[in-house]
């Protein structure tokens, strides 16, 4: 699924804790895309696209 700046998420982060929040930044490469998250918890977050859960907007 491509993801752009502005969607909003859930995402994965460790084992089991989930979070939410606004998409930054898309740094594509020929493998994967890497998402740069500003999360809902006031934390921002770097991840590939395989952790996130959903797209809610």
């Amino acid at each position: 699924m491509k993801y752009s700046t502005g969607d909003v998420v859930r995402f994965k982060i460790g084992r089991d804790e989930i979070q939410e929040g606004e998409v930054q930044v898309v740094e594509e490469s020929r493998d994967e895309s890497i998402l740069y998250i500003n999360s809902f918890s006031g934390w921002a977050y770097k991840i590939s696209e395989k952790r996130v859960v959903s797209r809610l907007t």
